[in-house]
């Protein structure tokens, strides 16, 4: 009986452990990004906190298991926590205002944002015209 290993030299193996460990780190961040966007559609949109504790959950959850558990699972210390962690660090992001959707309107050549604080600086009061000032002056 001849062995797989006769077949495949030890090279081929190498690249391809190294193809299947970036190809898991794809996947991972298109899950994660996938259950982020989700999450922000339906949950997390309505859900008032301030941003500074979303920051420190997220640093909770990526120092505190280590140093609590040590042993954990593999699974769990490679896909659970760490995709917690991109979430709340993602979410903070959001929070932060560093992940703004802003629309480039080719038409009118000025930049549009989709953020209450800059609607509230664009705003400008003028006042109101008043017809009878000029015959008031006269007098």
């Amino acid at each position: 009986m001849y062995s797989i290993h006769l077949f495949i030299q030890k090279g081929e193996i190498k690249y391809m452990n190294i193809f299947i460990q970036i190809l898991s780190i794809v996947a991972f961040a298109i899950v994660v990004l996938v259950v982020y966007n989700v999450l922000k559609i339906y949950v997390l949109h309505k859900i008032k906190i301030n941003k500074w504790i979303v920051l420190v959950a997220a640093l909770v959850f990526f120092m505190v298991p280590m140093l609590i558990w040590p042993t954990m699972p593999t699974y769990l210390a490679n896909y659970i926590l760490p995709g917690i962690f991109v979430i709340l660090f993602l979410w903070f992001m959001d929070l932060s205002g560093f992940m703004k959707k802003s629309d480039i309107s080719r038409s009118k050549g000025y930049k549009m944002t989709s953020s209450k604080k800059d609607k509230k600086d664009d705003i400008v009061i003028r006042s109101k015209a008043k017809p009878n000032r000029v015959k008031n002056n006269k007098k």
